[in-house]
């Protein structure tokens, strides 16, 4: 249990007995306990001159605590990691390719697109799908009607978390203090039902 002390006009925190008994006999006020609980909650141990204030009464003092305000940017990056922590490991779990491949999709599906749409097109337009095909002894054909395939398929889920995403930035942007930052429940958002993405 945190107690709270004023001596020569500090405001002083202790946590044990052996300090606390020392302010005592230096005839320090102590915070009544039900006080400390009202006054601070389970901030005691941030009690100082720094968060408080305080002025003397007839029965001892009158202490007011202002804890300090984290700066509104520093948590609107927190909860910016926190979504693009949630957008990866959600797109990772879309697939089951390692994460070296699945870097290069995005080159996968424009190459087999273009070549689809151009099967003479030069193998040196699409370097990426022809050392894939090459690799795994596949015909380039069967490959990028494949790749376009995954990629139709994954392009409706991919969309919603990207669109999670962006809805967790745009809160931040607009948020103007703390408590409304605080507010984006970035992992609800995240895990909100799948409407109309199916």
């Amino acid at each position: 249990m945190i107690r709270i002390f004023i001596y020569k006009n500090k405001i002083i925190n202790v946590d044990n007995t052996v300090d606390a008994e020392n302010l005592l006999k230096k005839d320090a006020w102590e915070m009544p306990e039900r006080d400390v609980q009202a006054v601070f909650g389970d901030k005691a141990s941030m009690a100082c001159n720094q968060y408080c204030t305080f002025t003397k009464t007839e029965t001892g003092y009158d202490v007011t605590f202002t804890p300090p305000q984290k700066d509104i940017e520093q948590l609107k990056q927190q909860k910016l990691h926190e979504a693009e922590r949630l957008l990866s490991q959600k797109l990772n779990m879309l697939s089951a390719y390692p994460q070296a491949e699945s870097a290069s999709f995005e080159v996968q599906e424009r190459e087999a697109t273009v070549y689809l749409a151009n099967t003479e097109i030069a193998k040196t337009e699409i370097p990426v799908i022809t050392g894939i095909a090459a690799g795994a002894q596949v015909d380039l054909t069967d490959l990028a009607q494949k790749i376009v395939e995954n990629a139709n398929s994954f392009a409706p889920l991919r969309g919603l978390y990207l669109g999670r995403h962006k809805r967790v930035r745009d809160l931040l942007n607009k948020a103007e203090t703390p408590e409304e930052v605080e507010a984006v429940d970035v992992e609800a958002i995240f895990e909100e039902e799948m409407q109309g993405a199916q």
